[in-house]
């Protein structure tokens, strides 16, 4: 582009959007603290993965809660202490969450559900409802297994779709249908 048709500095263009070097994570770590942040995906993607403020702000789009998902995370990390809980990219089909049950001591034999919430849906295992949502479930779970000793490489996992309600008596009930994809 020469200087005549180039296009004024604060318009981005692909000549002076710095392109990002690698991809972002699948999943990021919620916690109950970083809930109470207007945007702490940017936060985590800055300080955690070492993205450059003005990236990690318009990467934490990819993970921005909606409807009834916030609420939904807020009560399961709220009521059950023994589960983490990690937002998956939503652009990369790998549902909405991955959660784990960390009560159980060997990371091979923890109980790891990989849901997508669908509002007024009833349960349904083993990923039924969710279209292309949970096509990529399986890297998200392999992300996990790379977080030095969270769950071992290769676990099994569910899948689950539902609303809010029948994902939390789900989860609440500590059913282990482990069914492995």
């Amino acid at each position: 582009m020469d200087a005549i048709h180039a296009a004024p500095s604060w318009i981005a263009t692909s000549e002076n959007v710095p392109r990002m070097s690698r991809e972002p994570p699948i999943i990021l770590p919620v916690t109950l603290p970083l809930l109470g942040h207007a945007n702490p995906w940017a936060l985590l993607l800055a300080k955690e993965e070492g993205f450059p403020l003005s990236t990690a702000a318009l990467l934490s789009e990819r993970y921005a809660l909606k409807s009834d998902e916030k609420p939904f995370v807020r009560e399961l990390l709220s009521r059950k202490r023994n589960i983490w809980a990690f937002r998956c990219d939503q652009r990369r089909f790998a549902g909405d969450f991955v959660v784990v049950d960390m009560s159980e001591p060997r990371p091979a034999k923890r109980w790891v559900v990989v849901l997508d919430l669908k509002l007024g849906a009833p349960l349904v295992l083993g990923g039924g409802g969710a279209g292309v949502q949970l096509t990529n479930a399986q890297q998200a779970v392999d992300a996990l297994a790379a977080r030095q000793g969270l769950v071992s490489l290769g676990i099994p996992y569910t899948l689950a779709t539902g609303d809010k309600a029948a994902v939390l008596a789900f989860l609440r009930s500590g059913r282990r249908s482990r069914r492995s994809t």
